[in-house]
């Protein structure tokens, strides 16, 4: 049908609501043409997923899938590549809903069938290496994640060549993951090697290569260089407003980084301020419990105590506490970085004993979901032993 070739090409051509809205159109015409149940029917709904998920709204697309799969698995057939894309897509955006640890497991369930049905080189086997990769990664598991991309990449190049847009995804979260495992220098190395290959492929404005230099910046302050970090975004800065505009997620994010890197190179106070006047703008437009929300009141909370003021951060942080045990899980990775805030707080506002008691806990979860060797865990070993031994001074010594 000419008007799903279009449908199609409109969302190719980056307009991903355009396409959303012609399959949201095409489906009723395909339901009156050739019945409910009819294949072309059914890929239409699968494509009015698709293009729902990438004009930005995961949880409509995942009621989408939803719906769809058991009506399409029962008209062909439990293994049909079709049944199987829409599993991986329901798997993937539930996973994006919340439930990373959820999607990884039914991701790897997939595998094999997709192997057996597929073959182990297509293009749609890769989609889902990937998205394991990612939903390992974001299940707190960064170490898993970047092994998994490193494995994939040659396969990438392979089947796609080196500078295709896919291939060239594939190493910007391999070096996102490099970093997020603990090493931030190699990351940086990675996406330097990275921007300059996305800029001539893609364009200069082009949004995954502003993406890799923001993620560029992030890995230099990461790799020790914080004032740089700070600004490499300023100057992001205005070129994602106008690009993306200036309450776009990314562009927020940039806002949020930049306040944060102007913590780290020592301002913590102009830090915190900054982010005070974004976060009636994330609560506007992600809701009071959206993690990028949830990040920023982390963030407020801590810079109050970096800026003077540990005893209000301790309990803006115990206040935050059970919402991100709530959203995240108590185990999850955000959660504990939380709780290691918490902890650092309660040392500075004067219960070293506190704090020592708070680090001990959450030692054993940074080295179940990091690992002993990764920098967060050896900085919750450096902390807690720190409490320790102010915990064991004498009153006078403390003071």
């Amino acid at each position: 049908m000419l008007r799903d070739s279009l449908a199609r090409r409109t969302g190719r051509d980056g307009n991903a609501a355009g396409a959303r809205d012609q399959y949201a159109a095409l489906v009723p015409l395909y339901e009156r043409a050739v019945g409910a149940e009819h294949p072309d029917t059914l890929a239409a709904r699968g494509y009015l997923a698709h293009w729902t998920r990438q004009a930005g709204d995961p949880a409509a697309a995942r009621d989408q899938y939803a719906a769809l799969l058991p009506t399409i698995k029962r008209v062909l057939g439990a293994e049909h590549p079709d049944v199987l894309i829409t599993r991986a897509e329901l798997a993937y955006l539930t996973g994006d809903a919340g439930d990373a640890a959820f999607a990884r497991d039914q991701l790897a369930t997939l595998l094999p069938e997709y192997e057996r049905g597929m073959g182990a080189d297509c293009p749609d086997m890769l989609i889902l290496r990937d998205s394991l990769a990612r939903m390992t990664g974001k299940a707190g598991d960064a170490a898993g994640a970047r092994d998994q991309y490193a494995a994939m990449l040659p396969l990438y190049e392979r089947v796609f060549g080196a500078e295709h847009p896919n291939t060239l995804a594939a190493r910007g979260y391999l070096a996102y993951w490099t970093r997020e495992a603990g090493d931030p220098a190699a990351a940086r190395d990675q996406f330097t090697a990275l921007l300059p290959v996305r800029e001539r492929v893609l364009g200069a404005e082009h949004p995954d290569v502003l993406i890799t230099r923001a993620e560029l910046a992030s890995s230099i302050g990461d790799a020790g260089d914080p004032a740089a970090a700070r600004d490499q975004l300023i100057a992001l800065l205005p070129i994602r407003e106008r690009v993306l505009g200036p309450e776009h997620q990314y562009t927020l994010a940039t806002l949020g980084n930049i306040a944060y890197w102007k913590a780290k190179a020592g301002d913590p106070a102009a830090a915190r301020d900054q982010m005070i006047a974004q976060l009636p703008v994330h609560e506007r437009l992600f809701g009071a419990e959206h993690p990028d929300t949830l990040d920023t009141r982390h963030n407020i909370a801590y810079w109050t105590g970096d800026a003077g003021d540990p005893a209000a951060a301790r309990d803006q942080l115990a206040a935050l506490l059970p919402t991100h045990e709530r959203v995240f899980g108590a185990e999850h990775l955000h959660t504990l970085r939380l709780r290691e805030s918490l902890a650092h707080m309660t040392g500075e506002a004067g219960d070293a004993a506190g704090a020592r008691d708070r680090m001990a806990v959450l030692l054993p979860g940074f080295e179940r979901l990091l690992g002993a060797e990764h920098p967060d865990t050896l900085e919750t070993r450096r902390q807690l032993a720190r409490w320790a031994e102010t915990a064991g001074r004498d009153p006078e010594e403390r003071g």
